[in-house]
């Protein structure tokens, strides 16, 4: 009896025992942690890859550099966040933040004290030409003629900062050069922070003439244009630089590239001077 009685008992403990040992083969087959951080770690090494850039670039680049960033991130899918200033200030956002991939001011001396600051590595350019021009309400009631005439008694004149726009130091180096400096600080209203805002407080009729890129002449029906002779005038090289402290040197190399074959044609289509 004792043994027609044990019989049942062993054969459910080897049925218990068969069945977690079945369920233990099936959760390895199904569950490999080798397998299972794989896809993980190819996704994070994407990430990595496709991470922002950030640039600082001349506000009166805007229009121009905003294309090609675009057109950067279709390419390869790195979007380009980015700083538009004045290119003073964007020297002092770089100084605090010691951080960035790409500069891009709107003429060479900016470049020049990043440089000596040890900011900058390699350099693409001229991409385009910072091209001095003056501009005036519709009508010229002022009756500009030529950049002399910005010396003129009674002239109502808007400037960008001569000191933290590209576009106002050479603006007073061309003063410099003709010898009316003194005579042009005298008709001066007011110092707008871009270029752009020049044309801003033109349009708002606020003065009666103002230097800006050439570019900027964009509303006609509210502005003319007086180009400056040839001979007096300096335009500016546009150039595009990668910063030492950029943690994505190869990328930044890359927009680079990207910004020498691409930038000309772009710039030239926003109203820039290229070499082509």
């Amino acid at each position: 009896m004792g043994i027609l009685f044990n019989q049942p008992i062993k054969n459910i403990k080897l049925f218990l025992v068969l069945s977690l040992t079945l369920l233990l083969l099936v959760g390895c087959a199904n569950t490999t942690p080798a397998e299972q951080k794989a896809p993980e770690n190819q996704q994070d090494s994407a990430t990595a890859e496709k991470a922002p850039m950030f640039a600082y670039v001349g506000a009166g680049l805007k229009e121009p550099f905003s294309e090609i960033a675009a057109l950067y991130e279709q390419k390869t899918g790195v979007k380009l966040e980015t700083s538009f200033n004045n290119s003073g200030a964007l020297l002092n956002q770089m100084e605090t933040a010691k951080k960035g991939d790409i500069f891009m001011p709107g003429s060479m001396p900016y470049i020049q004290k990043a440089k000596e600051a040890g900011y900058l590595g390699e350099m693409a350019g001229p991409i385009a030409y910072h091209t001095p021009a003056i501009i005036t309400p519709k009508g010229n009631p002022a009756h500009i003629t030529k950049i002399e005439d910005l010396a003129k008694p009674g002239v109502k004149i808007i400037m960008p900062d001569k000191e933290a726009t590209a576009m106002g130091k050479t603006a007073f180096k061309i003063f410099d050069k003709l010898g009316i400096t003194a005579q042009v600080e005298k008709n001066i209203l007011t110092y707008a922070e871009t270029p752009m805002k020049v044309a801003e407080m033109l349009m708002l009729g606020q003065g009666n003439a103002g230097i800006t890129e050439i570019s900027m002449y964009k509303n006609r029906d509210k502005l003319d244009v007086i180009e400056i002779d040839p001979g007096v005038n300096m335009p500016e090289e546009i150039p595009c630089a990668l910063l030492t402290f950029s943690t994505q040197q190869e990328q930044a190399k890359d927009f680079l590239e990207f910004m020498k074959q691409e930038g000309p044609a772009i710039f030239a289509k926003h109203g820039f001077k290229t070499g082509s």
